[in-house]
């Protein structure tokens, strides 16, 4: 099932969370159980060498053993602490040990204490322990001790109650940890889903072809900030290009609105018997079908281009020789224009289309004659750099405005519609010129000064 992105975010910070304060707590709780048995191991050994050099330090004071009374503070003590002790003499004449009422006095004080200890160490193992411990004075042997106890570690009420308290203590704040994390998980799910869930309905709203709807505010996320930007301008692109569309369909309406309307009227003019029917009149009804015929032929080329990009004719050619060449060609509208013409560079080899390399040169050059007013200057340059062969047609004639740069390269796109008219323009020449260059998987750019001139920039990857 899909989830929104909201609760995408807070279920992976939550399970993170859980996973990371679960660990931890049960590393804790490993932890403070194995060092606390440790501690309470280490006291409990340093209680019974107390014992066993109190016992000692008594007969020493005594120079013998005394009676059994003098045993009891020492042994009723270690009764409190749940260790027994039982002490002999080197015969093995029993001297001290606890009454039966003193054992039941430690074992209503074990079994009180039971609860605290199984429930807050349950996995420490309990084993009853008895060891032997002689007793010297000196260098000289004076009996022993039996010392018995529950194994590896006795717990007090305190330690018990202590264990218990830091348990429930580390269990709480895992709990707040946990409660906490989903709360800053919410907060930051609704900050960064916010904007997210806007650039959908901005997006929405564009797909639907309302280019014209408020974009989503800015925030302080970077990347979200960078998204908002790209699909405004991605917003704003797509109106452009309705724009153009719609341009587009108005001019190829006018191109062929006006030699069809030609040729009806002459048509109708010769059926009605107004006109008689002549050669230059047949003539000219039959130009008009030509260009129509030219109109539509140059868009079935970009199409045939654009559908057979791989299907191109590739070969190793001099693009220096083809440049020459195809430069020469214009001489005679050089000359009839009186513009200023040079070729630049020198021999680089490159496999591409030659034929299609041609028109696009051929294109570049007729434009810039198009443009370029007379005492100007056209200049062709061939020139390499690292893989890449460029070709670059510059010329001072009036130039591209920043507002149309981007779009002239669309199909029928002319910005003096009426101007490039008159001069036989139909807005397709760049077209055509940028689908081969794509075609041969290079580029196209374009740098204009208005009123200055323009540089057209072609880099085709030289490959063998």
């Amino acid at each position: 099932m899909n989830r929104t992105i909201k609760w995408q975010f807070i279920f992976s910070f939550v399970s993170i969370s859980f996973i990371i304060i679960g660990a931890f707590s049960v590393m804790t709780l490993s932890l403070m159980d194995n060092h606390f048995a440790k501690y309470v191991a280490e006291r409990q050994e340093s209680d019974l060498i107390e014992y066993t050099t109190g016992l000692e330090r008594l007969y020493e004071e005594n120079g013998e053993w005394p009676t059994t009374a003098a045993f009891d503070p020492i042994g009723l003590e270690s009764l409190h602490n749940s260790i027994i002790l039982k002490v002999y003499d080197n015969e093995k004449n029993l001297l001290w040990s606890p009454t039966s009422s003193d054992m039941m006095g430690t074992k209503q004080n074990m079994q009180g204490n039971a609860p605290n200890m199984g429930n807050m160490m349950g996995a420490m193992e309990n084993t009853p322990i008895e060891k032997t411990v002689p007793l010297f004075n000196g260098e000289q042997k004076i009996g022993e001790v039996l010392i018995s106890y529950t194994g590896p570690t006795a717990y007090t009420e305190h330690d018990a109650l202590f264990i218990a308290d830091m348990k429930n203590n580390l269990i709480i704040a895992a709990i707040a940890a946990l409660v906490l994390s989903f709360f800053f998980a919410v907060l930051f799910a609704k900050k960064i889903s916010r904007p997210i869930v806007s650039v959908k309905d901005f997006t929405r709203e564009i797909a639907k072809g309302n280019y014209t709807s408020s974009s989503p505010e800015k925030t302080d996320i970077k990347e979200i900030d960078e998204l908002i930007v790209s699909v405004n301008d991605l917003s704003i692109q797509l109106e452009n290009q309705q724009n153009i569309r719609n341009q587009l369909s108005s001019d190829i309406a006018h191109e062929i609105r006006t030699p069809l309307t030609t040729l009806k009227g002459n048509l109708e003019a010769m059926i009605d018997g107004i006109w008689e029917v002549t050669d230059e009149r047949l003539q000219s009804s039959y130009d008009e079908v030509n260009r129509i015929t030219r109109l539509i032929g140059s868009i079935d080329k970009i199409n045939e281009i654009e559908s057979h990009q791989d299907m191109l004719n590739k070969s190793s050619f001099d693009l220096y020789v083809l440049a020459e060449t195809i430069f020469s060609n214009f001489e005679a509208l050089f000359a009839k224009k009186n513009i200023h013409y040079s070729l630049d560079g020198g021999s680089l080899f490159i496999n591409a289309d030659k034929d299609k390399i041609s028109q696009v040169i051929t294109n570049l050059l007729s434009n810039a004659i198009k443009f370029t007013p007379s005492e100007g200057k056209i200049t062709l340059k061939i020139s390499q750099e690292k893989n890449q062969a460029l070709l670059s047609v510059t010329d001072t004639g009036e130039g591209i405005s920043p507002k149309e740069i981007n779009h002239i390269f669309e199909r029928f796109y002319m910005s003096d519609f009426s101007r490039n008219s008159l001069l036989g323009g139909q807005g397709i020449g760049l077209s055509i010129v940028k689908t081969i260059i794509k075609a041969h998987k290079g580029t196209i750019t374009v740098k204009s000064d208005k009123g200055k001139g323009s540089i057209f920039t072609i880099s085709l990857p030289i490959t063998k």
